[in-house]
């Protein structure tokens, strides 16, 4: 009792020392010499605040095992980028870190005692020499580092040179750790999801060619391959901002090659191999770190390494399924088990290439968007393709080559080729190395095309003395012809008939497989139908001229359009929208009955919607009720179904152009037709984009390239539709926003909405109760990726439409619109010198010129 009473003195003591060293180490970013950090004390990143460091137990049902973690703090649950003692758990009531004299940092279970004789359950390994005068600290940064550092701020260890299972913007990805070279630098999985112990799976660069990443199971079994840097992405995965924006390529001695990563916007992005193998990438719109799933790898079947086993091509159906092809010149090596399914064992050539039987023929098939095989290599002494050709044709042992001279040079693989996955687009091609025999029919079918064409071309010049002869007499009875079709009208306007004899046919490219034609009204039953025009008939003003309600013989209704003279719309845009509506046939789009060409009338005759157009009902107090959330959200669809087929189903390739509310007619089941196809423009096989001088449109709705460049593509359609989405969400028109929070439209104002948690409050307030808020704010992220800047980061319309019919799948994080942002420059710049401005109707159009 005496001992005690003595002894109590002195432990009151040690306990306040300990206890003020636990209070200075809580609450800063800083751990300093001798100093320790126990259970229930963190420390905190300076200067925001973004992580914080402590014991923690993941498994709620192990809340006894506690590891020393890194996670970001503030976020619920609580989210872990970095576990140090992954191995060994501590299990002692208050573990302790404690940094030492020599910079060593140590997970001890139990509180440091000057023994150290806790158990050790981590270290850093840290050697160094003598202390420094000002000792070592430890110091959580914002970048989510744990870094032991000296009084001048030399970095002798960080958290980032040895990762647990997160990969976070700053780091240096490469084979080797960087202060000890013989550890490899692994992205390890949890073993589960409340076990932070080592799992299965690891993420890491190739030891042997560190220009690819791979995830391994149970350390050397391939999962997932990311494919070749090519300097700006890896050929795996294909082209997306977050990568050719975030990943950089390095070298050093120290470390060999590197990459580093850089979140292209926020420091709440990450990387995180999952106990189940997959690479998945989130991202946390804002402080409040309610993160988002934005991509993963593997996402089907085709990622996973060899799912086709060699020599074959895989490809995805109905976006999972793989199918699998032996390439061309090959053939299954095992027939039953691969018509059964079972693709493991690949394909094996036949025939066998001709170097392998002392022949010369051997030549190259190019199959594009493909992602490299496996196990490529650099050949020397090589400088242009010739000689990457060459060289692979000259080597029996080379399967196929790639040349890239600005970015991988020359690539060369052997004839076991792995690990080949064909996407619908984007990847690179690749030269497979073929027999002549795979190749002759190539060369015979030229040879024969040849002879045919000197036959053909003899018989032409015969045939062309001869219709030279008729050319006269053949000209006249064309003209003819086109003349009582499109003019016929003009003689019955004495009788007053209507006159269905003469029609316009379009044999040609028709959708069905039908010759449809196009009716020719005369001018008398026009006015008969509408009145004489009469303002009570009239439905509305277009763009180009009032739109009238008429009724033909037999009471069928249409809605006649009337060119206005000064409408701004000559033959050449009459004749687009007549021949290009007279050929589309499909239900989201309205159908062209009739035209009439008399005099300086041009007219066309549509079938008759009877709910008018969708503005009518958006942008009208009465009217906007009666569009509850499923009728608002099958028009989206139904309008994204009518891009589909103008964009990609139809033989034309159209883009439209014009797409606005009123141009959306509504008939009477409210399904969606897209009208108005004046300017509309057709695209040949081989093009993608057009440039004008004559930039049309509806300013709000215009993308910015095409605004401001004249430049316009099927990504144009997918903005305006994208403001379209967003004025049927908020029941308010794009320019509506104009002044407000410096937004000069509707893709400004949801930007901002949408990145400051606010998305719920652009819902349409007569639309919410019928809404599922998860469905709307789903549509309100579809639409900023639609309206995004830059055309290649937009989704196409395929692409719209598989996001809009799942509920499930990730959507990419969209790009602000700066371009709208900054609108009120763009808006100032309309009056420049260098511009005309036009208005006619509602359509504004303004010529540009020195573009």
């Amino acid at each position: 009792m005496a001992a005690s009473r003595h002894l109590s003195p002195l432990l009151a003591c040690l306990c306040a020392a300990l206890a003020a060293a636990v209070a200075a180490a809580a609450g800063n970013d800083t751990l300093k010499q001798g100093e320790s950090l126990t259970a229930g004390a963190t420390l905190v990143s300076s200067p925001t605040g973004v992580f914080e460091v402590g014991f923690y137990a993941p498994d709620p049902k192990r809340l006894a095992r506690l590891y020393l973690c890194v996670w970001y703090r503030g976020s619920e649950p609580r989210t872990v980028a970095w576990v140090a003692n992954r191995a060994a758990a501590a299990t002692a009531a208050s573990p302790s870190l404690t940094l030492t004299s020599a910079g060593e940092l140590r997970v001890l279970d139990g509180a440091a005692a000057a023994d150290d004789d806790a158990p050790l359950l981590w270290s850093s390994n840290t050697t160094t020499r003598a202390a420094p005068r000002g000792g070592y600290s430890a110091v959580i940064l914002d970048t989510g580092s744990l870094r032991v550092q000296d009084e001048d701020g030399t970095e002798i260890w960080d958290s980032f040179w040895h990762p647990s299972d997160t990969m976070m913007s700053g780091m240096k990805i490469s084979v080797h750790a960087q202060n000890r070279p013989s550890e490899r630098m692994l992205f390890t999985s949890w073993a589960s999801d409340t076990d932070p112990s080592p799992g299965r799976y690891a993420l890491g660069l190739d030891p042997v060619n560190p220009n690819q990443a791979y995830i391994w199971r149970d350390g050397n079994v391939p999962v997932w391959r990311s494919g070749q840097w090519t300097g700006l992405n890896f050929v795996g995965i294909p082209y997306r901002p977050l990568y050719v924006y975030g990943y950089k390529q390095g070298n050093d001695q120290i470390l060999g090659t590197y990459f580093t990563y850089t979140a292209t916007n926020t420091s709440l992005q990450r990387f995180v191999v999952a106990p189940d193998g997959r690479d998945i990438c989130y991202m946390a719109k804002n402080s409040t770190q309610k993160w988002e799933t934005v991509w993963m790898q593997p996402s089907n079947e085709c990622e996973r390494y060899g799912a086709c086993g060699s020599n074959a091509i895989c490809t995805v159906v109905q976006d999972v399924k793989a199918k699998c092809t032996c390439l061309k010149g090959f053939q299954p090596k095992l027939l039953d088990q691969w018509n059964a399914g079972n693709w493991s064992q690949g394909c094996v050539r036949n025939p066998p290439l001709d170097c392998q039987v002392n022949q010369t023929g051997d030549g190259f098939f190019s199959i594009p968007n493909i992602k490299w095989p496996d196990f490529s290599d650099w050949p020397s002494d090589v400088s242009d393709e010739a000689g990457c050709m060459n060289s692979c044709k000259n080597n029996c042992s080379c399967g196929a080559y790639v040349y890239m001279p600005t970015l991988t040079g020359c690539l060369h693989w052997g004839n076991e080729l792995i690990d080949i996955y064909q996407f619908q687009s984007g990847g690179y091609s690749l030269n497979l190395k073929l027999p002549a025999s795979e190749l002759r029919p190539h060369h015979e079918i030229w040879k024969i095309a040849t002879i045919v064409s000197a036959v053909v071309l003899f018989v032409l010049v015969a045939c062309l003395f001869l219709w030279w002869k008729r050319g006269r007499n053949i000209k006249d009875t064309v003209h003819r012809s086109w003349r009582s079709r499109f003019s016929s009208t003009r003689s019955q306007q004495s009788t007053g008939m209507l006159d269905f004899s003469h029609s316009i046919p379009f044999d040609d490219e028709t959708e069905d497989g039908k010759s449809h034609e196009l009716k020719v009204l005369s001018l008398d039953r026009i006015k008969a139908a509408t009145l004489n025009f009469s303002e009570s008939k009239k439905l509305g003003e277009g763009g180009f001229g009032p739109v009238y309600m008429g009724t033909l013989p037999g009471g069928e209704e249409v809605a006649v359009k009337r060119l206005c003279k000064n409408s701004g719309q000559g033959h050449e845009e009459f004749k687009n929208e007549v021949i290009l509506i007279a050929k589309l046939q499909h239900r989201n789009l309205v159908r062209l009955l009739a035209c009439c060409i008399q005099g300086e009338e041009k007219i066309l005759v549509y079938e008759y919607m009877p709910n008018k157009s969708l503005d009518a009902f958006i942008f009208n107090a009465e009217k906007r009720g009666l569009l509850d959330w499923r009728t608002r959200f099958d028009i989206i669809e139904g309008i994204a179904r009518g891009l589909l087929y103008l964009h990609r189903d139809s033989r034309l390739r159209i883009v439209h152009r014009d797409l606005k509310a009123s141009n959306i007619l509504l008939d009477t089941d409210m399904i969606p037709k897209i009208s108005d196809f004046g300017m509309a423009r057709m695209f040949g096989g081989d093009e993608n984009q057009f440039n004008t001088n004559r930039v049309v449109g509806t300013f709000g709705y215009m993308s910015p390239e095409y605004a401001m460049e004249g430049i316009f593509s099927v990504k144009s359609d997918v903005y305006s539709f994208g403001v379209l989405i967003l004025e049927i969400i908020t029941g308010k028109r794009a320019v509506s926003f104009h002044g407000q929070q410096d937004s000069l439209n509707i893709a400004g104002y949801a930007w901002q909405q949408w990145n400051e948690d606010k998305g719920e409050e652009m819902i349409d307030p007569l639309i919410r109760p019928s809404c599922s808020v998860r469905q709307v704010m789903r549509c309100i992220h579809i639409a900023l990726l639609c309206v995004q800047d830059h055309a290649q980061d937009r989704p196409d319309i395929p692409m719209v439409i598989v996001m809009l019919s799942s509920d499930s799948s990730t959507l990419p994080m969209p790009r602000p619109p700066t371009l709208m942002l900054r609108g009120r420059s763009i808006e100032s710049s309309k009056s420049s010198e260098n511009e005309k401005s036009h208005s006619i109707g509602t359509v504004s159009m303004t010529q540009l010129h020195g573009r």
